[in-house]
């Protein structure tokens, strides 16, 4: 994380200065011939100390993530104190950006709907320029804390899945590191809370990303979204090619629009991406089952239909990919179309998770190939009531 330190000076903890930078002139008693006493001299520089905090990462009593600067420094950025940080030396200053668009300046900035924690009616297009706090800043991270927006259109036969009505897009800056430079991430409706995607900051000082919400109609739209600044050598940067991105071993991975409400499952169209987990210290092996959740998988089938579905031919429009993957890390013991028994199967789909075909049998698949991660390859077509996501 980005740090910068601010000197705090204190006489007697009595006097706080809170400048960058404090001069202190002090008279001392002279000795017959007008030379400071040494002893006198040292006993008044023993009455001052220096406290340097860094500019981290603070909990604050609002619940939300703060930065630990200086009181009047946080009311000049426009932010909120929210409780003390660095043992009562620096104060936790909240941002929040309640406009429909505008720029992020400072780091761990939220970024709320107008009128929040109401919904928000208002169409239009609001715009947000993300640009690098520093040179060494190679991605953005959005944390959706809550983001829901109209649902993906569910009734158009040429549209089902798709963002028609309201959507966020966010955008790889412009002289990015890599060959997505400049190239949109996919368009984010439904409900998203709790989701997350990082966006590349680009190459220059002066790149910046950018994030975009397009609303049409009056739907009651809510969000909070916090935007965070990645270092190139961060312990939480992700590999190249993530869009997200999860550390810890163990945790849950799931589609967009995948909280919406019951009944009504349908993941979005037109996605493509890959969601990257850490490899922990010690671990070699990554294992991936379906939740409980009521069809916690379930691509390309009709809402009744639980039979898995497995490899290129199996899954040729909808898919996860967890490649080198196999039950319980068992190689041999998959089956793809037409009845095909293969080491390990790549390409899942289907209503059960399990590296055989057309069984509903769930299995847990153990992959050792590296890095750790799940690719999503969602078409541009839906069917609708399949309760897919």
């Amino acid at each position: 994380w980005w740090r910068e330190r601010v000197n705090i000076i204190a006489m007697q903890a009595v006097i706080t200065c809170l400048a960058l930078v404090c001069i202190s002139h002090v008279i001392a008693a002279t000795d017959s011939v007008g030379n400071i006493s040494n002893a006198r001299q040292e006993k008044l520089f023993s009455l001052f100390s220096i406290v340097n905090f860094p500019n981290a990462l603070c909990s604050s009593t609002l619940g939300d993530n703060g930065t630990c600067i200086t009181a009047p420094e946080c009311i000049a950025r426009g932010g909120q104190v929210s409780g003390t940080c660095a043992s009562g030396f620096g104060a936790c200053c909240v941002l929040y950006n309640r406009l429909c668009g505008g720029t992020v300046a400072y780091n761990n900035t939220y970024l709320v709907n107008p009128g929040y924690s109401s919904g928000y009616t208002t169409a239009g297009t609001c715009s947000w320029t993300i640009p690098k706090i520093r040179t060494d800043i190679c991605l953005i991270r959005l944390d959706f804390d809550q983001l829901t927006v109209a649902a993906p259109d569910s009734t158009t036969s040429t549209a089902i899945g798709q963002c028609t009505t309201d959507y966020f897009q966010a955008t790889n800056a412009v002289t990015g590191t890599t060959s997505t430079s400049g190239t949109t991430l996919p368009k984010i409706c439904g409900v998203n809370d709790e989701e997350h995607m990082y966006v590349d900051a680009g190459m220059g000082s002066s790149s910046q990303a950018t994030m975009e919400a397009v609303l049409t109609g009056t739907t009651s739209r809510t969000w909070k979204i916090k935007v965070s600044q990645i270092p190139c050598d961060s312990i939480v940067k992700p590999p190249h090619g993530c869009m997200q991105y999860h550390t810890g071993i163990t945790g849950q991975v799931r589609s967009f629009n995948f909280a919406t409400t019951s009944g009504n499952y349908l993941h979005l169209a037109n996605h493509y991406y890959k969601a990257c987990i850490r490899r922990e210290r010690g671990y070699c092996k990554i294992a991936w089952s379906q939740s409980s959740d009521t069809d916690s998988f379930k691509i390309s089938r009709p809402s009744t239909n639980y039979k898995s579905n497995t490899g290129n031919t199996g899954c040729q429009q909808d898919s996860v990919k967890i490649y080198g993957g196999s039950n319980y890390g068992v190689e041999g013991s998959c089956q793809v179309p037409p009845s095909t028994s293969i080491p390990t199967v790549d390409r899942y789909c289907g209503g059960t998770l399990t590296c055989n075909d057309a069984s509903t049998n769930k299995n847990t698949i153990i992959s050792g190939r590296l890095p750790f991660e799940i690719e999503v390859d969602f078409s541009s077509t839906e069917t609708p009531g399949t309760n897919n996501r």
